[in-house]
């Protein structure tokens, strides 16, 4: 009777082990799929971040109450002249921020009247093409460039008159950004590494490294590096 009791006591403890194993297997395997779709969800969301809001954010922050936002006719890129530098296949709109009390007596028209240009383009691939053609654009100065086609010598022209007083130029996703320098101090002060990386910031994961054309005041042609922008909590 002892043993017939004994065997009963082990077969219940080996199914109530059982059971808790399955119910374990279905936890852990519910976690591993919450994983997957928390990584799934975050891939996506990467692939499809909004470097136009973040670029906008960037520049509420250094223009506050003064901030004006422009949208360029695209039928019409004379004015400015440096929104030519984004002409390609795919382009859909050209926009860019200024200080709204800046130039006082005219609306804003020249390069160094902004503080931050971006194109937006019909896919991510277009805006890369049209990068890598801007880069290849930025290799020659303009009088390098005047024997060639007119179309290319005006967009030399255009990309060479913001290298003079500063610029960077950063692709990312479906938009190319062009944030502008000058010979004077940074909108907010400081120096311009300072504000280069309070832009990156905006636009970029932590310790990434990325492509840029970058030129400083009096260069005759922007250059191409590789950076990590700095992170530090407050530039400002």
């Amino acid at each position: 009777m002892n043993i017939l009791k004994n065997i009963a006591i082990i077969l219940l403890l080996l199914i109530v082990s059982c059971s808790g194993k399955e119910e374990k297997q279905k936890e852990e395997s519910k976690t591993d799929t919450t994983t997957d779709l928390e990584i799934q969800a975050k891939a996506e969301m990467l692939t499809a971040l909004d470097y136009d809001m973040f670029a906008e954010e960037f520049a509420k922050e250094v223009l506050k109450e003064n901030f004006r936002k422009h949208s360029f006719d695209m039928a019409d890129l004379k004015k400015p002249v440096h929104s030519q530098i984004f002409e390609n296949v795919g382009i859909q709109k050209i926009e860019a921020y200024s200080n709204k009390n800046y130039p006082k007596t005219s609306e804003p028209n020249y390069y160094e009247h902004f503080i931050l240009f971006m194109a937006t383009y019909d896919t991510p691939e277009h805006a890369i093409k049209t990068f890598n053609r801007i880069k290849a654009d930025s290799k020659k100065t303009f009088k390098e460039w005047q024997p060639l086609d007119k179309e290319v010598s005006l967009r030399a022209l255009a990309l060479n008159r913001g290298a003079k007083p500063g610029g960077m130029i950063i692709q990312r996703g479906e938009h190319i950004f062009s944030l502008v320098k000058t010979c004077r101090e940074t909108p907010i002060g400081g120096n311009w590494k300072d504000y280069e990386n309070k832009f990156l910031q905006h636009i970029t994961e932590r310790d990434e490294e990325i492509e840029v054309l970058n030129a400083y005041c009096g260069m005759e042609k922007y250059k191409i590096e590789k950076i990590i922008a700095t992170r530090q909590d407050t530039l400002y």
